[in-house]
């Protein structure tokens, strides 16, 4: 004769769902790391116009010539001098590719917790320059012709780790999604009041 157990089951509801990550970095922290990255990787930047065309404008230049029709066939030398247009161009693309960059980092790096920096330092970058060498020629054959991909890679690489430190330094906050629906948008009702009460 065999004996039977009853075994009472969970009841399962919001509560007791599991979100991933629990905690995560405040959206500031992700745009102080995309400024601070973006600052680092002028340096390398404009290190490489001045060791090979003897300008610092020229990297510049070759950012901001993206957005401007009348650079199509520029030659080394225009690309070399400074342009105000360039310069006002090259900014705003660098400064909102950063930022963008930076508020990724701010949500993606929480998912790899153990190893952050090698996520948002190395990986990260190396996969979104194979990315752009890959679509480059297609979208702007001039300055995929002038583009070290060296110095380029380089320049990612720097933005990546200070952008990752700025980020994984920041202290960390529970996510508002390991709470019940009902408790985002501010409205307790009886029956979570109730669940909470069978809980303890």
């Amino acid at each position: 004769m065999s004996v039977r157990t009853l075994v009472s089951h969970l009841q399962v509801n919001e509560v007791h769902r599991a979100y991933l990550p629990v905690e995560s970095y405040p959206v500031t922290s992700g745009l102080r790391g995309g400024i601070a990255g973006g600052i680092v990787m002028i340096l390398p930047a404009l290190l490489f116009g001045y060791l090979t065309q003897h300008s610092i404008w020229y990297a510049v230049n070759l950012l901001g010539g993206a957005g401007v029709a009348h650079w199509a066939n520029a030659t080394t030398a225009d690309i070399a001098a400074f342009h105000w247009n360039g310069l006002i161009i090259a900014t705003l693309i660098h400064a909102a590719v950063c930022t963008l960059i930076g508020l990724l980092y701010g949500a993606m790096l929480p998912m790899w917790p153990k190893r952050p920096i090698l996520l948002g330092g190395i990986i990260a970058p190396l996969l979104w320059t194979g990315l752009l060498h890959s679509i480059l020629g297609f979208v702007n054959p001039a300055f995929n012709a002038r583009i070290s991909w060296g110095w380029f890679t380089l320049s990612e690489i720097l933005f990546g780790i200070v952008a990752g430190v700025v980020v994984t330094r920041s202290a960390k906050i529970r996510t508002h999604q390991a709470l019940p629906f009902i408790l985002r948008m501010g409205i307790e009702t009886k029956e979570f009041r109730s669940n909470k009460g069978d809980q303890r």
